[in-house]
């Protein structure tokens, strides 16, 4: 009987392995961010479509790791900017600051947008945009009316 009471003891006590998680990269995880978008207004009405190419590896020193490259953002530019190592945003969208972009049209405009609450960070396949447009310095040479927005817009991932 003891060393039954004895052989139960020593399969109680068996000690448990602790599992260990690998970290993740999360570069790899920009990988995710890459696709075409449908966008569409704060009402849910459809804008237009927009693509997203990370770039990788435009590493110049420690705060920059990548690039993205949009397609069709605002249904009427493309640009290329690099995307920095957030510390409480992983997944953060930097859409950067451009100044003169030209439209579809060759009109020149402002473009700017920055992490903000939870804007401009991608989630659930999602990437609630926020920035800034404006054409201030250049409408009355391109013969435009006058345009600022901050606008708001919803991207969702298509699979």
């Amino acid at each position: 009987m003891l060393t039954v009471v004895g052989v139960l003891l020593l399969l109680a006590c068996t000690k448990e392995v602790p599992t260990i998680t690998p970290p993740v990269d999360e570069w790899v995880q920009r990988n995710q961010i890459s696709g075409e978008y449908k966008v569409y207004d704060t009402l849910g009405n459809y804008l237009y479509m927009m693509q997203i190419t990370r770039i990788k590896d435009y590493s110049t020193n420690y705060s920059i790791a990548d690039s993205l490259r949009f397609e069709n953002f605002d249904d009427e530019f493309s640009f290329t900017v690099a995307q920095y190592k957030w510390a409480n945003h992983v997944m953060g969208v930097s859409i950067g600051s451009h100044d003169t972009l030209f439209d579809a049209n060759h009109k020149r405009w402002k473009l700017w947008g920055v992490l903000f609450d939870d804007y401009n960070t991608f989630k659930n396949d999602t990437i609630r945009l926020r920035f800034q447009k404006t054409n201030i310095n250049y409408w009355m040479e391109d013969l435009v009316p006058y345009y600022h927005c901050i606008c708001k817009q919803v991207a969702v991932k298509q699979h």
